[in-house]
């Protein structure tokens, strides 16, 4: 492993994930039973916690103003590195408070380090899990949410079905951590517990295009087109990437540079 990709967190099997993690009690969600909510009507947050998505637009279009804290959230891709961390880093900014950890599960290639540094992402608070399969990322997203000790989930997966999801999904509910699972856009037209779906999409001119095609709420009359640069953060000089207009492919799309000439 090339000293770049040392520094982007620890990397660890599934197996270790429990004893890493290790046993984190956290407050208890209120008791009580949440309102109803109408569907011509955007939810709220009901008195449930959301962290917000650093993109002012997106806010509006989400439940309760933010991503979820506590459940599953999809993001539908093209391709890996098509915007997916930079939408996600100011959240993830938020949600790495110690000692809490963001458990990367199966990310494609290895997360590369000057790439999140760039995103301002906390390199020590980064957990990435190298699983063998499917099933061990699957049981390794469920431990890492059920610990308590974890900031966020990202899980990738190609190959997820719908008894997994609900499974991982009541366990960031009982864990109050979101899942972000990282699928194809092909399962769009598969049936999903999640309460909210995003389909993400780089075009013309570094920006992204962010479809909430569900959610607790009216259905999104048309896609957002966000900036692929997460506010507060400066624009880096972009690489020639002739298959991906998004400087997101630096992130996990490709092996690194150093490793690519090792």
């Amino acid at each position: 492993m090339s000293a770049a990709f040392a520094s982007a967190g620890r990397r660890i099997g599934a197996a270790s994930l429990i004893q890493t993690l290790g046993p984190v009690l956290t407050p208890s969600r209120a008791a009580g039973q949440a309102p109803l909510w109408q569907a011509d009507q955007l939810a709220s947050s009901n008195g449930l916690c959301v962290c917000a998505s650093g993109f002012a637009a997106l806010d509006a279009e989400l439940p309760g103003g933010g991503w979820p804290v506590g459940g599953l959230i999809e993001l539908l891709l093209r391709e890996a590195g098509s915007g997916e961390i930079q939408l996600l880093a100011p959240a993830l900014r938020s949600l790495a408070k110690a000692p809490r950890e963001l458990v990367w599960i199966a990310p494609p290639y290895p997360p590369y380090a000057p790439a999140l540094q760039a995103l301002d992402l906390p390199l020590d608070r980064l957990l990435w899990v190298h699983p063998a399969g499917e099933a061990d990322a699957a049981w390794a997203a469920e431990q890492a949410l059920r610990s308590g000790g974890t900031g966020a989930v990202l899980w990738w997966s190609r190959e997820a079905r719908p008894a997994t999801l609900r499974r991982l999904h009541l366990a960031a509910r009982e864990g109050d951590a979101p899942l972000f699972a990282l699928r194809p856009t092909a399962a769009r037209q598969q049936s999903s517990p999640a309460p909210l779906r995003l389909a993400l999409e780089p075009i013309a001119d570094s920006r992204l295009q962010v479809d909430v095609f569900k959610r607790r709420g009216p259905a999104l009359t048309r896609p957002l087109t966000l900036a692929s640069v997460p506010p507060g953060l400066p624009r880096r000089r972009q690489r020639h990437r002739p298959t991906s207009p998004s400087v997101l492919a630096d992130v996990v799309a490709g092996p690194a540079p150093a490793l690519a000439a090792a």
